[in-house]
């Protein structure tokens, strides 16, 4: 470095989730969608957990965008949002595709029945 620049000081990312024990349970994954509940933060969340709230308060972003709007890992962030769901600050929600999504009858929507048609044909191709 030369000696106008300043130097920054490197931390082990894990030091943003105030814990370096990871052991919660998987319910957020990267396409889950959260937004936060509305409710104030205790005392022992974190820089970064008050940053998460913050950025979903107004909307949904997944882990993933999150990570993208703050410059952190995606794995720090899972590990922020499992903490913020298990306090009962953040809800989180998986979103259905259309074409996952039943029809009105209850049964499968025909974009999914001709996408399991296709890959069975081209299946019998092979």
């Amino acid at each position: 470095m030369s000696r106008g620049q300043e130097q920054r000081r490197l931390l082990p990312a894990y030091l943003a989730t105030g814990s370096s024990d990871a052991s919660l349970p998987g319910t957020v994954d990267t396409l889950t969608a959260l937004r936060a509940k509305g409710l104030p933060l205790a005392s022992y969340h974190t820089t970064a957990h008050q940053r998460v709230v913050a950025i979903v308060t107004d909307g949904s972003l997944t882990p993933v965008e999150i990570a993208g709007y703050l410059g952190l890992p995606v794995s720090v962030c899972l590990v922020l949002a499992e903490q913020l769901v298990s306090d009962g600050l953040l809800q989180a929600s998986v979103p259905t595709p259309d074409a996952l999504a039943p029809s009105r009858a209850g049964a499968p929507s025909k974009e999914l029945m001709e996408e399991v048609l296709s890959g069975l044909q081209s299946l019998l191709a092979a």
